[in-house]
């Protein structure tokens, strides 16, 4: 039994239970067909305590006839050693590439996000998203609808009625890159000022001018938890990976003190997010970049 619980033990926990609540089984039934206490059973759907590839088999079993796929998914999450940095693997199936992350934010008290090149998921209209997927993607047509309409529903964490506090700090880089034409962008900026008036949204824009904070890395986020260890979440064009080590932890949140003094505040980012929207609202379709009128 461990105090703190990891990624993986989390998601693992999470999906025995769907299991169980799909079989319409409470926890104590459950248990009492098992042989296990409910504290065993609790722990191992809290994250808390780590299955064994047994006990996942067995839980299962007892939830009613095994789906194959589902199965040797759970089998193989059960299998993988914890460690401090846990990489996910893109795959063509959308549950590999997104489940984990899903289940992190969805359970998230606050998510902290840089990100220097594109603007996040989690803040994309359909058309960006589209021509982002389209530009940077081979795969079929079915598998990038797919994925954008698993990032919509995704989406519906900021809407819920108590969402995690999240911060996005956005690089001017990402906001100035035109993904699909001026339209798409002008609708993406000012669904950008709309999201500043969410509940316990924020959105700070790191000029360019501010300092070189995009040549530190890639996109990532800080996720915190009201009864678990704080998350990392960096990804690349293979896999994602997840990091719980405190001295990784500890680097990026020092870098994100560093964005919180030279972003601009609230009030400035929305106003200058307003004025960049406006010029690209003034383009002409499919032009390549803002006039030197835009903000800077």
């Amino acid at each position: 039994m461990t105090e703190n619980s990891t990624a993986r033990a989390r998601e693992l926990g999470l999906d025995l239970r769907r299991s169980r609540e799909r079989a319409k089984l409470s926890g104590r039934q459950l248990s009492e067909r098992l042989g296990w206490t409910h504290g065993k059973l609790s722990y191992i759907e809290n994250g808390r305590r780590p299955p064994s590839d047994l006990d996942v088999t067995a839980y299962l079993a007892s939830c009613g006839p095994l789906v194959q796929s589902e199965y040797e998914r759970l089998l193989e999450l059960a299998a993988t050693a914890d460690s401090e940095h846990w990489v996910r693997p893109h795959g063509p199936e959308l549950p590999t590439e997104l489940r984990s992350l899903i289940l992190q934010e969805s359970n998230a008290a606050s998510i902290m996000t840089y990100e220097p090149l594109v603007i996040p998921g989690l803040l994309q209209t359909e058309g960006y998203m589209r021509a982002l997927f389209e530009w940077c993607s081979r795969r079929p047509a079915n598998e990038i609808e797919l994925r954008i309409q698993a990032r919509l529903v995704r989406q519906e964490l900021l809407a819920r009625q108590r969402p995690p506090t999240c911060t996005f700090y956005l690089q001017e880089h990402a906001l100035r890159t035109t993904m699909g034409s001026s339209q798409v962008m002008s609708e993406q900026l000012l669904h950008l000022v709309l999201a500043t008036s969410q509940y316990r949204c924020t959105i700070r824009v790191v000029l360019d001018s501010a300092g070189p904070f995009s040549a530190w890395g890639g996109a990532f986020r800080v996720m915190d938890y009201a009864d678990n260890q704080p998350l990392a979440y960096t990804e690349g064009v293979a896999a994602g990976m997840f990091l719980e080590k405190p001295e990784d932890i500890a680097r990026y949140r020092d870098f994100l003190s560093r964005l919180d003094i030279a972003a601009l505040n609230p009030g400035q980012s929305r106003a200058w997010l307003a004025t960049l929207a406006d010029a690209y609202d003034r383009l002409e379709a499919g032009a390549p970049c803002p006039p030197e009128s835009a903000p800077s």
